[in-house]
Parts: structure tokens; sequence; C-alpha cells
């Protein structure tokens, strides 16, 4: 929608550039007080090489890597990963062409000092602006006006994060729906009078919560093309498969290859490299507790210590769900008789003090330290760390058509439903939730949720 103009990218790049030259120098200096002397002589003739080949190297890396996207539209940890790219390509570039030109007794521990302040720089810069920013927007200034064309939900889930995100610079001056909205911004109309109202309400860029699918989204679209007005689209179910699909042109005619799911071939590898490394440092750290808690389950009732259950993975694949065993060795076959008292709508059986479970279960359940097994199940690519919870096969038999969405993506140990409340959330609040995640999927979202449910197990909010 909004990019920066060419004398913006200039600017960026030109202070990427000085920050370049600068932290040669900042390394030099930094790297001779640490050891004490220089790793090179000082204006010598391999001072200046280095010099030349550092900034040629990043230089490139610069203008093959790096991007400068519109900050108010995009998060910082995507300006953390340019930086990334940018490094890591600096380094190929440099040892690229020190190969190549036979360029011999550089200093490695420079090279990668260098690379770490440089790293550090850009991103503090990068956090300075986008701070200045924020702080000149919060007052009023560079102000970027918004009107939003949908549905209820969306139109109020976007308008949430304007308002709760001041420093981006977005106000959101009016509603246009079917509907009358109720909240902080005024309705004004419905959705057939979009091309006068926006006439009468002039603004920097509409916003469309409406579905792709949605006879009216193209007309507000071409309405805006008319207008020469930029458009935002909220992804849905189908827009959001539309923004990782891929063109492909064979036998002479060109098509879309749509993706089921919001994950790139990239994404992938990251979120599967991501669940295996984090999975086994976490059973390496927590294996005391782990012995701990086989320990407590046995001297409580001598039975099972792991509970294993066949659950529904993705694409409907069945596996083997481990559990630390919470519940009396008959808990199965007593559910049938406990099935009057359960306290969850839909398919799903959850009661609180339910009587099958065992003392230390009970505790167990609470910290949600019965779930670590499944760390096993991530390292075997059973399972992810996040994603949907992995249901029940007679739970999916029961499943609307619309809920089978959710074995699109791997199943995790956590998501938003586990965040959000866990069993203080009715089956159909659940579904949403995991659909939502589903469609607005990404490498930093993971991320985010994992932070989140450190609290939220803390909390014990909804554990039962």
């Amino acid at each position: 929608m909004e990019t920066l103009s060419i004398n913006q990218r200039r600017v960026a790049l030109l202070t990427d550039i000085i920050v370049v030259f600068f932290s040669f120098y900042l390394t030099f200096q930094g790297t001779k007080v640490v050891i004490r002397k220089p790793l090179f002589p000082a204006y010598h003739t391999m001072y200046y090489e280095t010099l030349l080949y550092t900034v040629i190297s990043w230089v490139i890396a610069l203008l093959l890597a790096g991007e400068y996207p519109v900050r108010r539209l995009t998060v910082f940890a995507k300006e953390i990963w340019v930086v990334l790219q940018v490094s890591s390509l600096g380094v190929f570039v440099f040892t690229s062409l020190s190969f190549l030109l036979k360029m011999q007794g550089f200093s490695r521990l420079f090279i990668a000092s260098y690379c770490v302040v440089t790293t550090i720089l850009m991103v503090l810069v990068r956090l300075g602006v986008r701070t200045g920013l924020g702080l000149v927007r919060r007052t009023g200034a560079d102000i970027k006006t918004r009107l939003v064309v949908g549905i209820q939900d969306s139109s109020a889930r976007y308008i949430r994060g304007v308002i709760d995100h001041p420093e981006t610079g977005i106000r959101v001056t009016g509603f246009i729906g079917d509907r009358l909205l109720t909240g902080p911004v005024p309705y004004l109309g419905e959705i057939e009078d979009f091309m006068s109202i926006l006439r009468r309400h002039p603004v920097d860029g509409v916003v469309v919560t409406l579905p792709l699918s949605d006879p009216r989204t193209e007309a507000v679209i071409r309405a805006c093309e008319t207008l020469g007005m930029p458009v935002e689209l909220v992804l849905d179910s189908l827009s959001s498969r539309l923004a990782n699909s891929q063109i492909v042109h064979s036998m002479g005619v060109a098509r879309m290859v749509v993706s089921q799911v919001p994950h790139s071939p990239r994404d992938v590898v990251w979120k599967r490299v991501t669940d295996i490394l984090l999975s086994s440092a976490m059973l390496i750290v927590l294996s005391p507790v782990l012995l701990l808690i086989v320990l407590a389950i046995k001297l409580d009732d001598g039975g099972p210590v792991i509970f294993s259950q066949l659950r529904s993975g993705i694409h409907g694949k069945t596996f083997r769900m481990y559990k630390f065993r919470s519940m009396s060795v008959n808990a199965e076959q007593m559910k049938a008789e406990l099935s009057h008292l359960n306290q969850m709508s839909g398919p799903v059986f959850k009661i609180m003090n339910d009587p099958r479970v065992t003392r230390v279960g009970s505790v167990l359940r609470k910290t949600s330290l019965d779930e670590l097994p499944q760390l096993f199940n991530v390292l075997r690519g059973d399972m992810s760390l996040v994603g949907p919870r992995p249901p029940l096969p007679s739970e999916v038999d029961q499943y609307n058509p619309h809920h089978i969405r959710r074995l699109s993506v791997q199943p995790g140990i956590t998501c938003l439903w586990q965040v959000g409340g866990r069993n203080d959330i009715d089956f159909d609040d659940w579904m949403k939730l995991d659909l939502q995640y589903i469609d607005t999927w990404s490498y930093w979202s993971d991320l985010k949720i994992l932070f989140r449910t450190i609290p939220a197990v803390l909390k014990r909010k909804g554990a039962s």
C-alpha cells in the first residue's frame, strides 16, 4: 500500500553504508582494547585491504538483500531479519572475494567481530529510527488516515490494533458496512454507497475486511483503482493462501498453485529446525524435573508413568501422543460413566475436579508438566511446539466440515487456545482461534505464542 520514496530509500542505504565504515573503525579499536594489541598494524597494507574488502562485501550485501519497508506497516522483527540476512551475505561475499583474489593474512577474528558489531549497530539504528518515528506520530504528526470497509468482527479487530498502536501513525476515520459498528469509529454508511462516501471522506488508504470470495470485494477494489486509492486486504482463509501461492508456466498455460496453508517451504524448514533445537534443549535442561515426575508417579500408585493415546495429526494421519499419566489406570473405562458431567461444548470431554485425576496428576495438570513427554513427539516430527492441539480421531468424526482445516498443519503443544484461557474457552471459540492461527501464521507469531505460554502456564488460567 505504502512504500518509501526513492529519496527515503537512498537516505536509509546511505545511513547503512556509514554504519559499515564506522563499524570497521569501532571493531579495530575494540579488538585492540580487548586483546591489548591490534590484530593487524593500523594504516598498513593489510589494514586498507581489509577495509576495502569488508566495505565492498557489505555494500554488495546491502544492494542485494537490504530492504527498507515502511515501518508503520511492518514489525521490528522484519527489520532484524533483514539485517541478519545482510550480515550473512556480507560474510559470504567477503569469503568469496578473499578466495578469488587470493587475499592472505587477514584476521578471521576481526571479520567475525566486525560482522557482530555491524549487525548490532544496524539493528540499533533501525530501533532508534523506529522509536523516534513512534514518538513523533504519538503527538499527531505524520498521520495516515484509513477508511475501513467490511464485516464487523474483522473490522473491529483491525481498529483495535490501530488504537493499541498509536506509534504507527495510522488513524481510522470511519467504517462502512452492512451493520452499525459500535465503538470509537463513526459509521458512515453501507458498502453499496462506498464511492460516494469515499468522495465525501477523503483518506490516505482503504482497508477491506470483506472475504475475498465476496463479490463486493472486487467492486470496492475497482472503485479504489478508479480513484487511485491504495487498498489493504485483511487476510481471510482464502486470501492468506493466495499470499503464499506460486505462479508457474508450463505446457503453454500460466497457472497459480495455491498453498492450503500459509507456510512457504522456507518457513517449514525454519519451523522444523526451531522445533528440533528448542525441544532438544528443553529435554536436556528439564531432565532432572522429568526424573522427579517419574519417581512421583511411581510412588503415588505404582502404575505406568507414560500415558499414550492415538491422536489425529496433519491431514488426519494418526500417531501416538505421549503424556505423563495424571489419571487413574482405568480412566478410559470410567469416561463413559462421567460423560454427563462434560463441561465443554462440542466433541471435547473436559470436567472440573475430575475424579479420575490422581494426587500427583492434579499438580501435573495444573502446571502443565504432564505435557512434557510431547517434546519427544516434537523431536519425532509428529508434532510441533506451536500448533493446534491434536484431537482424538473420535472427535474429528464429529467435526463440522469447516473444522477439518485444523488438520492442515502440524499439531502442537501450545497455540492461541492455550494462551487465551484453555478450558475457560468453549469449543467454537477454540476452533476459531485455531483457524485464526492457521490463517495468520508466521514464524514470528510462533515465537510470540511460545513466550506467551510461559506466563499462561504460571498463572494456571483455565487449567484443570
